[in-house]
C-alpha cells in the first residue's frame, strides 16, 4: 500500500504538468517585443562605446577592456539576437526595425553630453553588466535566454542563478528547502494544489518548464533497498506507463535520502491543442512527504523531434537544479 502511494505520486505529477503547461510558442507578441528591447540595449551599448572611443582616443584601451569583459560573458550575443529576430519576424521586417532602432539611438544618445567623467562611469557600467549587474531585469532575462539557448545548463554553471526557499507554510507542507535555478527562468505561483512553484524559460514565454511538487506520502520514507527493488522489479515502469512512454527509470540519492527518476514522454490534448512533452521527473522522500522536481520540454504534437531535442538540452540543467536542493531541516 505504501509503495502504491509512491506510484500515484509520480503519476499525478506528470498529469499536473500536462494540464498546466499550455502550448506557448517561442515567438509571440510578448517575446518579440522583449527580444527587440534587449537588442536595442546591445545596439545602444555598442554606439556609446564607439562614441567614447572616437571622442576620447586616450580611453581606447579602457573601451577595449570593457568590450572584452562584456564579451567574456555575452560573446556573440548580438549576432544571436539578430538570428532570432530574423527568424521571428522575417528578414525584411528585421532590417527595417534594426534601421529604425539605430536611428532612434543616434537621435537620443547623440544629444546627451559625453564628458570624460561620464565616459569613465559608462565603461565601469559595461564591466558591471558582464556580471549581470546594472541591467534592467527584463533585458537581462532575454540576454541570458538568447545567449544560453543552446546550452541552458551553462547559464546555471556560469553563476547566473536565482534562489528559491520554502518556509514550510502552505503548499510546502512543513518542508523547508532551498533550490537554485537559472536566472532567466520566470518564477510563477502554480495553480495546482501540490505544485509549490514553477519556472518557465525565456522569461516565461518559452516551452520548457521546471516544477517543484510537495505532497503527503502518509509518513512513507523508503530505504535505499526498497527504492532499488521498486525500480528493478518493474513496478515503477508499470505505474508510470499509465502516464506516458517510459524511456528509462532509475534510483538516486540526495541529502542522504533515496529517490527515483524517470525519463518520460507523453502526448496531451487540452481545448483542442495537442502537445508533445518529454522530460525528467525526480522524486525523493523526507519527513513523510514526497518531494518532486519535474523538468519538461514541450513541442507541437506533430513535431516530437523538437521536444526530444529540447529535452536533451534541458536534462543537464535539471540535474543541476536537483543537486542544488538543500533540505534545511537536516541541519
Amino acid at each position: 500500500m505504501r509503495m502504491l502511494t509512491v506510484r500515484l505520486g509520480f503519476a499525478l505529477l506528470a498529469a499536473t504538468y500536462a494540464l498546466s503547461s499550455g502550448a506557448e510558442l517561442n515567438y509571440n507578441q510578448q517575446s518579440i517585443k522583449a527580444l527587440s528591447r534587449a537588442y536595442g540595449f546591445l545596439l545602444g551599448q555598442d554606439y556609446s562605446l564607439e562614441r567614447i572611443e572616437s571622442t576620447y582616443p586616450g580611453l581606447r584601451l579602457q573601451v577595449e577592456s570593457a568590450r572584452l569583459e562584456f564579451g567574456a560573458s555575452f560573446g556573440g550575443v548580438k549576432e544571436k539576437f539578430e538570428r532570432e529576430l530574423t527568424q521571428a519576424m522575417g528578414e525584411p521586417n528585421f532590417q527595417r526595425i534594426r534601421q529604425d532602432l539605430k536611428q532612434k539611438l543616434v537621435e537620443l544618445l547623440g544629444q546627451q553630453p559625453m564628458t570624460a567623467d561620464a565616459a569613465s562611469q559608462f565603461l565601469g557600467q559595461v564591466k558591471a553588466r558582464a556580471k549581470g549587474n546594472e541591467i534592467e531585469p527584463e533585458v537581462l532575462t532575454y540576454l541570458l535566454a538568447v545567449n544560453y539557448s543552446q546550452a541552458p545548463v551553462s547559464e546555471f554553471l556560469n553563476g547566473f542563478r536565482q534562489r528559491f526557499n520554502t518556509d514550510g507554510r502552505g503548499k510546502a507542507q512543513g518542508i523547508k528547502l532551498t533550490l537554485q535555478l537559472p536566472r532567466s527562468w520566470l518564477a510563477q505561483e502554480a495553480e495546482r494544489p501540490h505544485l509549490v512553484q514553477k519556472w518557465t524559460n525565456e522569461g516565461g514565454t518559452g516551452l520548457s518548464l521546471i516544477m517543484l511538487d510537495i505532497r503527503d506520502a502518509e509518513g512513507y520514507e523508503p530505504t535505499a533497498k526498497e527504492m532499488d527493488d521498486f525500480v528493478k522489479s518493474g513496478e515503477a515502469r508499470q505505474a508510470l506507463a499509465e502516464v506516458g512512454k517510459v524511456h528509462d527509470v532509475g534510483t538516486f540519492s540526495l541529502e542522504r535520502r533515496s529517490g527515483y527518476w524517470a525519463d518520460l514522454s507523453m502526448n496531451q490534448e487540452r481545448a483542442g491543442i495537442r502537445i508533445y512533452q518529454r522530460g525528467m521527473q525526480y522524486q525523493l522522500f523526507f519527513r513523510g512527504k514526497a518531494i518532486g522536481i519535474m523538468c519538461f520540454a514541450g513541442a507541437p504534437a506533430t513535431q516530437p523531434h523538437k521536444g526530444n531535442a529540447a529535452a536533451t538540452l534541458l536534462k543537464p540543467l535539471c540535474q543541476q537544479v536537483v543537486n542544488s536542493m538543500v533540505l534545511e531541516q537536516l541541519y
